[in-house]
């Protein structure tokens, strides 16, 4: 949401040395470096450390004395506390050690009113388009929570709950902030609270499910680590909820390649697995995006002002709605009204209690940011997914990005939901590019559909889901159906319990044989960090 990019903190990267096990030859040499420099500057306290596995990066930490908090296998890393001492062991290690720095929700960009619910019809939905579009689809909603409401009632699964909520009266499972909630209902939300005023205000795809995944808590901030957890939760649940499509809006501001991004091979990891990714460009302006929208795989959106009219003659680009050319890609793809947009109020969280004067009646509230275009851009997702079932995420981004109507001044172009659900399929859908993750050492070089025959087949054709990486049997056993000690994620009481104050029967996951392969022997992509560089941390 605006103005959050001012007020990003610094992430700090620490130097491996030359000569660290697992590094040799021209890698080893490009690394050496002052050992005391890098000592010194290796952050301490909260961290996210990475090397080739989560197991090897669980390894360097407890043999340096520190303290593992929680895995994070897809992103090749651990949460961990690290002092000084165990700081300084580290920088000797072959690992990345970067803060796990608190990463803030924006409240700002909230109007008192807008003269027209107009942002729906800038979508063009159509004829086709009915309160059932959507349906059957699950969006996963990487966020601070969703409170309850009659729009999106029976339609909300309620996933882990990562944000150490400090609440006790039952409000710690829902959304203290209200960001979530604003963006299920520009998702999902089916306008039943406004039915009989003179506009209801309604989300893209009306009959889709969201699914909840609250990463943040009151004071609307979360963690790198909690953000790569709560990822990791969607890709593992994604059969049991038929999540389609995944909604990130936030971001971070880094000068990483997405090839070496921890973040990036976590989201990669769910286009992989057959998620649309859609994240926001960032509140920046012109010459940044943020991560992960500047991962070239996902579907990027950027923010249109429909200077609240019907008419799309006169939209224009958010001044603030952050566009860039990054490693030879143009971000963001698409865009979608990001300006006094209405969606549902979550009473009595942060936001709500900020800023009163946007509130509309009892239910509704209203505001502006990228990361209320990503998710109206998810709900347009959720629709062509509901109308075309095998579809891949290449497909979906191509549809939207490729039928979206010119916009002045933008690098994407807004979405014309009509024409993408009816666009013919095209070869220069399939995208390709460098992958950040190898499918858990299965040695990931193109995504599953890399070999479809776009322009011989109708996207009912495309069987992207027959050769998807996760169902490679580990062990005859897929991630989503695996019991870990006979007690499955979705069993574990999140609230409750951090992922790292979980203890699986005292069995880790670096302690799993998954087809006889540690996780320890993977490699991933023979990725190196020595020229990790992350700045500025902030949501979308």
């Amino acid at each position: 949401m605006r103005g959050l990019a001012a007020r990003a903190a610094t992430i700090a990267v620490a130097t491996a040395l030359a000569g660290a096990p697992g590094l040799s030859g021209p890698a080893a040499s490009a690394l050496a470096v002052d050992p005391g420099a890098a000592a010194r500057n290796v952050p301490t306290g909260a961290v996210v450390v990475v090397a080739a596995t989560a197991a090897a990066a669980e390894a360097a930490v407890v043999r340096a004395g520190g303290r593992v908090e929680a895995p994070l296998p897809l992103a090749r890393a651990v949460a961990a506390r690290i002092g000084p001492a165990a700081a300084a062991r580290l920088a000797t290690a072959a690992v990345r050690v970067v803060r796990d720095i608190k990463i803030p929700v924006s409240s700002a960009g909230f109007a008192p009113s807008i003269a027209l619910d107009s942002q729906l019809s800038a979508v063009n939905p159509g004829p086709d388009w009915s309160r059932q579009a959507g349906s059957g689809v699950g969006v996963a909603l990487v966020d601070t929570g969703v409170a309850p409401s009659t729009d999106l009632d029976g339609r909300v699964v309620r996933g882990p709950d990562l944000s150490a909520g400090d609440s006790d009266d039952g409000r710690a499972a829902l959304d203290e902030y209200g960001h979530g909630t604003f963006m299920a209902g520009l998702i999902a939300g089916d306008g039943t609270a406004s039915a009989a005023g003179p506009v209801r205000h309604m989300g893209v795809a009306p009959g889709a499910t969201v699914v909840s995944v609250k990463v943040a808590g009151r004071d609307g901030t979360t963690t790198l680590s909690r953000l790569i957890e709560g990822i990791g939760w969607v890709v593992v649940h994604a059969p049991e909820h038929n999540i389609r499509v995944m909604n990130l809006s936030f971001g971070l501001v880094t000068q990483l390649p997405a090839a070496i991004d921890p973040l990036a091979g976590a989201v990669e990891a769910a286009w992989a697995e057959g998620i649309t990714v859609v994240a926001s460009a960032g509140n920046g302006g012109p010459g940044a995006v943020t991560m992960p929208g500047s991962d070239p795989w996902v579907l990027t959106a950027g923010a249109s002002d429909t200077h609240k009219t019907a008419s799309v003659a006169d939209d224009t680009l958010a001044p603030w709605s952050g566009q860039a050319r990054v490693g030879g890609v143009t971000k963001p793809e698409v865009v979608a009204p990001g300006v006094s947009v209405v969606s549902l109020r979550a009473p009595g969280s942060t936001i709500d209690l900020l800023h009163p004067s946007a509130r509309i009646g009892d239910r509704y509230f209203v505001g502006s940011g990228t990361s209320m275009a990503t998710a109206m851009t998810s709900g347009a997702a959720a629709v062509l997914l509901s109308d075309h079932p095998l579809a891949t995420p290449d497909d979906v981004k191509g549809a939207l990005a490729g039928t979206a109507r010119p916009l002045a001044g933008s690098y994407g172009d807004q979405i014309d939901l009509y024409a993408a659900d009816h666009a013919r399929a095209q070869p220069s859908w399939q995208q390709h590019h460098a992958i950040a993750f190898d499918g858990l050492g299965t040695g990931l070089r193109q995504m599953p559909w890399s070999d479809a025959r776009w322009s011989d087949s109708r996207w009912s054709d495309s069987r992207w889901s027959d050769s998807r990486w996760s169902d490679a049997r580990w062990s005859d056993s897929r991630w989503s159906d695996a019991r870990w000690s006979d007690a499955r994620w979705s069993d574990a009481r999140w609230s409750d319990a951090r992922w790292s104050d979980a203890r699986w029967s005292d069995a880790r996951w670096s302690d799993a044989r998954w087809s006889d392969a540690r996780w320890s022997d993977a490699r991933w992509s023979d990725a190196r960090w020595s020229d990790a560089r992350w700045s500025d941390a902030g949501w979308g």
